[in-house]
């Protein structure tokens, strides 16, 4: 007991001891800060610097950053573009792009917000020391796009990489034992395969013609070419910048600092600055719209992290946060900021009954960011407004579900198992056996009840019959501009338009809308605790740590199976296929 006391007794030292440093560090940076940039005076440049470290939703902040300076979300820099547009204290945009970290609906979202600053008649200027797909479409957006002579460009089209688990299982003795429910619903293929079956090909091609088609036809139009020639560029792409510049992709070379002394013209507003001024104005307007992220894999519990860094979203968490919203009767409407690939069938169904009842009192719309399929599509087809941007990755309205069998990888460390039973199913979920044809057809049979659920609601919800909707269900998934032509969305849009929609059908003046954020973004202390007190901080530091050893490969099919394992626990599973990302 006295061990304990000391334990606790230390942990609350060093929260203390960092709390004093913190809050010192703090006070000479807002005292560095103090002699920066103004808002007042002649119009300036708005310098804007984004980075890999771009996020959609609230989560773990620096400790070491003011709470009040905390960087922008995606969603927040799209509405400061928005607002720079009409400000006449800002001239122009630097866009200093580092990396692009976020999806490709985001950064369409981002796109778009430049794009409305540029159509107000002022200048935008890009620069980047290195372009691939992401950060030239996004610079495409600016009327001039500079790199330093040194510059490397590699705008070379789009590729999915997906891992396959059979060989590795079968090496171990494990066999996989899913099943699915839709033709397109390839989630369980990794674990079964050495590659897509054709149907699960099919859907793949014509996901990424969609999104080849943006980025060809975004860069064709930003550059003021034919697409014809956009997609020549991509290729046969240039590498260095040189040739860029002589192919007509970029307009010079010059080196971050002379963009800033020869077209920007000295120091700019800076965008923390600035940024402090638009947060102050958001928050002195009146009408209150309650937007709810869900952000990450769909699991049952509370929200939090997992072991390798990713967000989980808890139905516990999501439920209690809508039960606050329906109380609150200032808060007028409802968006939901939807960025997840799907988890667990149960937990978005319990999610989506709180946005039912939630539905009852005032306006629910869904604003779709990279992802938001399977669950993620789940707990949004009940909404009174579904909004997707055009690279969303969306439906895979599907299902599927099962065990590994572990009973090999047991033989080879050298256990013996004996089971005794009662009850013909009674090892129906044992992960040391295989499926027999009567099990695996009654598993069957539980999936194919949950899938006839999900294709029911998803229908109602959006206005189809059943056969409608199941023809372009059965675990596709679409870009949102495809979504849309199906029936699965309402509106093609980013955040924007989703709280202007939500003001609409609440009868606000969508001018004067104050949004808050659930969860809410948490303080350094807050932050602090939660560490001091996670009982997974050790694990998750041994894994910062193999990472930091260039063991991403093999870390990120972990952390796949990871997820699985957790989406599942005897569940159905209403989730992406393995670890989905478009380069």
């Amino acid at each position: 007991m006295a061990k304990k006391k000391g334990s606790k007794l230390l942990i609350w030292i060093a929260a203390i001891g960092v709390f004093i440093v913190v809050a010192s560090t703090i006070g000479v940076a807002l005292l560095l800060d103090a002699g920066g940039p103004g808002l007042e005076g002649e119009p300036e440049f708005l310098h804007v610097r984004v980075n890999s470290s771009l996020t959609d939703a609230p989560g773990a902040e620096s400790m070491l950053v003011d709470p009040a300076d905390l960087p922008p979300l995606t969603t927040e820099l799209t509405a400061l573009l928005r607002d720079a547009a009409t400000d006449d204290d800002i001239k122009g945009l630097f866009l200093d792009i580092e990396g692009v970290g976020v999806g490709w609906a985001q950064t369409q979202e981002l796109r778009d917000a430049i794009g409305a600053f540029q159509a107000a008649g002022k200048p935008c200027i890009a620069w980047a020391d290195t372009y691939s797909n992401k950060e030239y479409y996004l610079a495409t957006a600016c009327g001039t796009v500079y790199a330093p002579p040194t510059g490397l460009t590699l705008i070379n089209g789009l590729a999915v990489t997906q891992t396959y688990y059979a060989g590795t299982l079968e090496k171990l003795g494990v066999t996989a034992n899913f099943e699915h429910v839709g033709d397109f619903k390839s989630a369980v293929e990794p674990y079964q395969r050495t590659g897509p079956s054709e149907a699960a090909q099919l859907a793949m091609d014509a996901m990424l013609d969609g999104l080849f088609g943006t980025l060809v036809s975004g860069i064709a139009e930003g550059r003021d070419v034919s697409e014809e020639q956009a997609r020549a560029w991509i290729e046969d792409p240039p590498m260095t910048a040189s040739q860029a510049v002589e192919l007509g992709m970029m307009d010079g070379l010059a080196y971050r600092d002379e963009v800033m002394d020869d077209k920007v013209g000295g120091d700019p507003t800076s965008l923390k600055s600035y940024l402090r001024d638009r947060r102050r104005a958001w928050r002195s307007r009146g009408t209150q719209v309650a937007v709810l992220h869900i952000d990450g894999t769909i699991v049952g519990g509370r929200s939090d992290s997992d072991l390798f860094g990713g967000r989980v979203v808890g139905d516990r968490t999501v439920v209690k946060h809508l039960e606050d919203i329906r109380k609150d009767d200032d808060i007028k409407a409802v968006v939901l900021r939807v960025n997840s690939p799907g988890g667990s069938g149960s937990a978005s169904d319990a999610m989506w009954h709180a946005i039912e009842l939630t539905r009852e009192k005032k306006p629910v719309v869904v604003s779709m960011a990279d992802y938001a399929a399977s669950g993620g599509y789940y707990v949004s087809m009940g909404a009174s407004w579904v909004l997707a941007e055009p690279s969303t990755l969306t439906g895979s309205i599907g299902v599927f579900g099962g065990k590994m069998n572990l009973a090999g990888l047991y033989d080879k460390a050298g256990l013996t198992l004996h089971t005794s039973q009662r009850g013909r199913y009674a090892q129906l979920l044992s992960s040391v056996s295989d499926f027999d044809p009567a099990e695996r057809e009654k598993f069957r049979s539980f999936l194919q009840g949950f899938y006839d659920i999900f294709v029911s609601k998803a229908a109602a919800g959006r206005g189809m019959s059943v056969e409608d909707l199941h023809a372009v269900a059965q675990g596709r998934v679409w870009t949102g501009a495809q979504a849309l032509e199906r029936g699965l969305v309402d509106e093609l849009g980013g955040l924007d338009a989703a709280l202007a929609k939500a003001a609409a059908l609440s009868g606000s003046d969508a001018s004067d809308l104050r949004i808050l954020r659930y969860p809410e973004r948490k303080g350094f202390l807050e932050q602090l605790m939660e560490q001091l007190t996670n009982p997974d901080a050790d694990a998750a530091a041994r894994v910062a740590l193999l990472r930091d050893a260039g063991l991403n490969q093999p870390l990120d099919a972990l952390a796949g199976l990871v997820a699985l394992e957790r989406v599942l626990d005897g569940q159905v599973a209403a989730l992406l296929p393995g670890q989905l990302q478009v380069d």
